[in-house]
């Protein structure tokens, strides 16, 4: 957990990105602001190529799900789920590049690149399905954050800050538990200084990389 994740992307990831850019051109690229909606469509789905997406869905009960985090060189789409509601909102400010579901068919090369940025995030959504079945709250909670600072870390004086800021509510909403119980825990968390808020941010100390 020494970089960023946008930093620690293979070269092959970045060269993947680089490729679709330069094919689509800049033009086909979209900024989506940091809080804003995604629009969605099941005739394509969406590369991630700067920022995070949250995906989230509701519950029978009507509570909000966070499904997953879909981050740099990951793709996410209603086309690639069975959720309903499906909804993707960014987190910071973002860059995504639609690709139409028939063009992924009748290109063999993109739809091997496509298929690579699936299984990681696959692998991604089944990291947090196995953090999400930890029994104890407290460890679900610092697995969750040890998670995003591998991911989304970057060193720092006091340990491993991390780049992405989740409030206690979407903590909550992803690992199916109250924003009372994660308030609780987090408090308890910063109070034995396994975690700390520095500028608004989130950062793992020394003792909890260890």
């Amino acid at each position: 957990m020494t970089s960023s994740y946008q930093e620690s992307l293979s070269k092959e990831s970045q060269l993947f990105i680089k490729v679709l850019e330069n094919m689509y051109h800049t033009s086909h690229i979209v900024n989506i602001p940091s809080g804003e909606k995604v629009s969605l469509s099941k005739s394509y789905i969406w590369l991630v190529l700067r920022g995070v997406i949250k995906i989230q869905t509701l519950t029978l009960d009507g509570e909000i799900s966070i499904l997953g985090l879909v981050s740099s060189d990951n793709v996410f789409g209603e086309a690639l789920s069975t959720s309903n509601p499906y909804e993707a909102y960014a987190m910071g400010n973002c860059d995504l590049l639609p690709i139409s579901l028939i063009e992924i068919e009748q290109n063999p090369t993109l739809s091997i690149s496509i298929f690579n940025a699936l299984r990681k995030t696959y692998q991604q959504t089944e990291m947090l399905l196995s953090i999400k079945s930890i029994r104890r709250m407290e460890d679900r909670i610092k697995s969750l954050f040890i998670f995003l600072a591998e991911r989304y870390g970057r060193e720092c004086k006091d340990g491993i800050v991390i780049d992405i800021r989740l409030t206690h509510q979407e903590i909550a909403n992803l690992l199916s538990t109250t924003r009372v119980t994660v308030t609780r825990i987090m408090s308890d968390l910063k109070e034995s200084k396994w975690l700390i808020l520095e500028r608004s941010k989130y950062v793992l100390t020394q003792q909890s990389t260890i």
